[in-house]
């Protein structure tokens, strides 16, 4: 999975870039007025591509009704502004889906649990781009317990679209040197 650039990996060409302007303009000011030449600097896309790129957007209601050339109006409440905004920054995402598999599949839960990498600080822009797993395994830790975080690997690799891989340390001392200072801490209850 592309996380540097979801939305432009999911809709390719003018559409992605156009959805990844518009949404960071959504969260940083939907009521102020986009013009083309804004628009088209922001999205990397030409005045000409943008008009039929907007008049789709128009057709689902994401903009306000508008002429050739005239400025660009975000429809602010659409349903669909929530949706694209977490496409465009799922880390936040990738760390809720590792807290919920860790609680479900890790019985007892670690006594660390940290992610780092590419897939975590947002530059992943391939498949075999990595995402770190640390962990410091309880010390109540049956037998068989690391088989349980292995298969957590497996899964998360399958449903990230990216590599998972596993940094077992033996203290939070050492995961958190492991880590350094762009791990970022994935807190269970």
């Amino acid at each position: 999975m592309n996380f540097q650039t979801p939305l432009s990996a999911l809709f390719p060409g003018t559409s992605g870039r156009l959805l990844t302007a518009l949404v960071d303009h959504h969260t940083a000011d939907a009521a102020r007025p986009l013009t083309l030449d804004e628009l088209s600097k922001d999205a990397a896309v030409t005045p000409s591509q943008l008009e039929a790129a907007l008049f789709r957007l128009g057709l689902l209601g994401l903009i306000t009704p508008r002429r050739k050339g005239e400025a660009v109006r975000l429809v602010a409440g659409h349903i669909a502004w929530g949706a694209l905004y977490q496409l465009a920054h799922l880390r936040d995402r990738v760390i809720d889906t590792v807290r919920e598999q860790a609680q479900v599949h890790l019985h007892p839960v670690p006594d660390y649990l940290a992610l780092n990498g590419a897939v975590i600080d947002g530059t992943a822009s391939h498949p075999a781009d990595v995402l770190e797993l640390i962990v410091v395994a309880p010390s109540t830790a049956p037998a068989d317990w690391h088989h349980d975080v292995a298969a957590l690997v497996t899964r998360l690799s399958r449903d990230l679209g990216n590599v998972v891989i596993l940094r077992s340390a033996h203290d939070t001392r050492e995961a958190e040197v492991m880590g350094g200072k762009s791990a970022v801490r994935v807190f269970l209850p």
